[in-house]
């Protein structure tokens, strides 16, 4: 059984999960996107393995409406929905919440997109077909009609890091040749900095990262956003209204019992002046995610992303953090991958290894949804 009501933006609730907050709504917003808020109540007999034994499940849900150049409108639930809930459920709550949300979508949207919370269900020792995936998916369903996508949107791997632990457990935990990497950022005297919205060379510094982002994107490969992309995250962060009133609130009682809102932050390193290598960090609730990272090839030698890593693992603790999501690896070490060198270079902070169940279609329109799919494919 499930309900799903709209959400008043201001009363959305922060959690750890920075992909089903406002402030990346409002984020999605500033880019074209459409955000829909809503609470969810969902409960299924015999759940013996979720929040739902004994109560219903009410939780949280951002969607974002999305349309493409072709003109296709799609629903996309970034990590979500991020609901304990037992294995056996978690496809029948993907179809009811899919099924449920079609009253509060344009009549037009062809389909909508889940990046799965949850690890993989599939065994660990075996690489099912697509097929296989989506028979597993499905079962129990009553529509089947949950698909597998072509490409994952967000990297289904990727490493977390238990921050509760002290700073030598850490340092004890990371590859060998990794810890040395970050002694010898230290010792070549790089200098770290850290600015948020409000910091005064936050635009400078900003401009001069871009500008090395801008380079490591093309020399590797991947897609890369514009300067006012990230503009725009500072400056929505700085303009977001913290405080939430409520006209029916007892004048009273105190109300301000805020939690910590979600916030970005420009880690940067530099040696004599010249910036070698930065990233953007997100905080959201107990958890930094490292979401945009930048290097030069000068400087190298100094080891300058090593020493940002520590730099950002300190400063998360420090905000009350307990765990680092360093955002996505390769499935494995494998020399044939172009992406084989961050794989190295993440599992070397030690941490663990999570793979999530990847990005997953429900369609609502067939003959839509199978030309979205042959536009995909011609992009992989």
């Amino acid at each position: 059984m499930i309900k799903i009501a709209r959400a008043s933006p201001a009363d959305f609730p922060d959690t750890d999960n920075i992909f089903q907050t406002f402030l990346w709504g409002k984020i999605k917003q500033q880019s074209g996107q459409i955000p829909h808020y809503f609470w969810v109540t969902a409960q299924y007999e015999n759940d013996e393995n979720s929040e739902s034994k004994n109560h219903p499940l009410v939780f949280p849900l951002m969607v974002t409406e999305r349309r493409t150049s072709g003109g296709i409108i799609y629903a996309y639930a970034q990590r979500s929905p991020a609901v304990n809930i037992g294995e056996e459920f978690r496809s029948l709550l993907l179809e009811d919440i899919a099924e449920s949300l079609t009253e509060f979508l344009p009549k037009e949207t062809a389909f909508i997109r889940f990046d799965l919370p949850w690890p993989h269900f599939e065994k660990k020792t075996e690489v099912l077909r697509t097929e296989l995936l989506e028979l597993s998916m499905n079962f129990g369903t009553q529509t089947h009609n949950l698909r597998k996508a072509q490409k994952n949107y967000l990297c289904p791997n990727t490493i977390i890091i238990d921050l509760r632990f002290p700073p030598e457990k850490l340092l004890s935990s990371m590859r060998q040749q990794t810890r040395n990497s970050v002694r010898r950022a230290y010792r070549e005297e790089v200098e770290f900095s850290i600015h948020d919205s409000e910091s005064p060379k936050l635009e400078e510094e900003l401009s001069a990262w871009h500008k090395i982002y801008t380079a490591t994107a093309e020399r590797k490969g991947f897609f890369y956003e514009k300067p006012e992309y990230f503009k725009m995250i500072f400056r929505t962060c700085r303009n977001w209204n913290t405080v939430a009133t409520s006209a029916q609130a007892d004048s009273l009682i105190p109300m301000d019992a805020q939690v910590p809102r979600p916030k970005f932050y420009l880690f940067t390193a530099h040696k004599n002046d010249t910036l070698l290598s930065g990233l953007i960090l997100a905080v959201c609730g107990k958890t930094a995610y490292y979401m945009y990272a930048a290097s030069s090839l000068e400087g190298w030698e100094c080891m300058p992303n090593y020493g940002l890593q520590w730099e950002v693992m300190r400063f998360a603790r420090t905000l009350g953090c307990t765990q680092y999501d360093l955002m996505g690896i390769p499935p494995n070490s494998d020399g044939e991958n172009k992406m084989a060198g961050l794989y190295i270079f993440k599992t070397g902070f030690g941490g663990r290894k999570v793979r999530y169940g990847g990005t997953w279609d429900f369609p609502y329109n067939e003959k839509k949804y199978r030309n979205y799919r042959i536009c995909e494919i011609s992009k992989i």
